[in-house]
């Protein structure tokens, strides 16, 4: 079996220069961000960013993908007046219960099969994110990172 580089612990070094090299490898993805004002914005900086296999996988729904059709029908027929909010003043409480638990933010992440497609330290990460912004994160039965 040939030696990798994760073999030789070459990530592990690398990572000292990761507060140097990252700015300069997502300024174009960062600026694409900031420009991004609704989910449609959002989807268009993810598929320029990720690798065409996994903006696939997350882009699709399972099997005949009827789900992600009617969620995309549901939402279709919302409309947003965005001046209902105007003249609130940060901060915002937007806080409320997700099964049972108290949260900051009325969304959580999803179960999502095969994190480290998309990221190095997989569900760990999620699970880190969740926690920063006191949400909660549902592990997938299908994770690359076990549960402890």
């Amino acid at each position: 079996m040939p030696i990798t580089p994760h073999d030789l612990g070459l990530n592990k070094l690398l990572k000292i220069f990761n507060s140097l090299v990252r700015p300069l490898l997502n300024r174009g993805s960062n600026k694409r961000l900031k420009k991004a004002v609704n989910i449609s914005d959002l989807r268009a900086c993810a598929e320029s960013r990720v690798h065409s296999m996994c903006f696939g996988y997350l882009d699709s729904g399972g099997d005949d993908e009827v789900t992600l059709r009617r969620n995309h029908d549901a939402y279709s027929q919302l409309e947003m007046h965005f001046q209902v909010l105007a003249g609130i003043q940060p901060p915002l409480d937007m806080s409320t219960t997700i099964f049972g638990q108290k949260v900051s933010i009325p969304f959580f992440a999803c179960p999502t099969a095969g994190n480290r497609m998309f990221h190095n330290e997989g569900e760990a990460a999620v699970a880190r994110a969740a926690a920063h912004h006191n949400s909660v994160y549902c592990l997938s039965s299908i994770s690359t990172t076990p549960i402890s």
